[in-house]
């Protein structure tokens, strides 16, 4: 499944874990030039391939690969990518520089939380990247493909390892998870939430880095999860309502995990969140769509114990 959104940028359903509408790679045209955000894991590959050749794009016309972080939803096929692309430079942030290079302790603390069956199961195996092939942009740093000029900015507070790409000339920012998370399965973000996930969560560069991609009034934020959101001054207002509602959940919870997943869940439904808004209503009672909503609280949770423990325990 690919999504046309105009400007030279197409969404590809990476089909991540083996479903649809909830993690996107990011196809940018300039000329004929190509530049990719984000590669999922090594089974986004495939449908990025079958999207390259509707659209006529040779191999050999990637000239970046843009990593907005190094999680595995969106890093993880990254060796897989450079090695398809012989012509590609990786761009990642510097934190992240060392884990594309030498992806051993990226897996293992992948494997710590999900296991090592369901590690493989999910990425498959992790490749290396040469590091001559890998360019690690300092903060506010341009680069350029095609004549299309990219800006890289530093938006920690999901990971500190985190950057956006804003695109001044069509006004639009590849968010990443930098500005939360709306999945829906036609490719256009509903509701937003905060991903609170594990281990360097972070509410005040969270909010710093919400303000930071306001602060360009794109037009348009692209998310990794999942498409366009194009009610951006609105949407940050909400995200903003809800890190601070997050950070009070973990508080007053005095960092226990059983009352923080409940709280999350209790949360969510206040947004309005149910098992049908994955699906944007169209499929309430798909299975897969109630999964992804157990996830994310699970990670949230997550995320919000460890930064409990960090900030109250230490």
């Amino acid at each position: 499944m690919m999504h046309e959104y105009g400007d030279g940028v197409y969404c590809v359903d990476a089909r991540y874990v083996g479903k649809k509408g909830l993690a996107a790679v990011y196809l940018v045209r300039e000329g004929a030039r190509t530049a990719v955000i984000d590669t999922a894991h090594n089974g986004a590959l495939g449908p990025v391939l079958a999207a390259m050749e509707r659209l006529s794009i040779e191999r050999d016309e990637v000239d970046l690969i843009l990593l907005t972080h190094v999680h595995l939803d969106h890093a993880g096929g990254a060796g897989s990518f450079m090695r398809a692309f012989p012509k590609a430079r990786l761009v990642v942030h510097p934190r992240g520089v060392r884990h594309m290079v030498d992806p051993e302790k990226l897996v293992a603390g992948v494997e710590a939380v999900y296991g090592k069956e369901a590690t493989e199961r999910m990425y498959g195996r992790l490749l290396p990247v040469p590091p001559e092939r890998v360019a690690s942009p300092e903060d506010g740093e341009e680069i350029s493909f095609g004549g299309r000029t990219i800006v890289c900015l530093y938006t920690p507070g999901h990971a500190k390892h985190h950057m956006a790409f804003y695109d001044p000339r069509t006004r639009a920012v590849f968010a990443g998870d930098a500005f939360g998370v709306a999945y829906a399965s036609d490719g256009y973000g509903k509701k937003a939430v905060p991903t609170t996930s594990p281990v360097q969560f972070d509410p005040e560069a969270m909010h710093e880095s919400i303000d930071r991609i306001v602060s360009l009034s794109p037009e348009r934020v692209y998310l990794t999860h999942f498409g366009m959101i194009r009610d951006v001054v609105e949407t940050a207002a909400d995200l903003h309502r809800q890190v601070d509602d997050h950070v009070k959940l973990a508080r007053d919870s005095a960092g226990d995990f059983a009352e923080i997943k409940a709280g999350i869940l209790r949360l969510f439904e206040k947004e309005g969140l149910s098992r049908n808004w994955l699906s944007g209503g169209k499929d309430p009672d798909a299975p897969e769509r109630g999964e992804m909503i157990d996830t994310l609280v699970e990670l949230n949770a997550q995320g919000l114990n460890v930064w409990y423990g960090k900030v109250f325990e230490a």
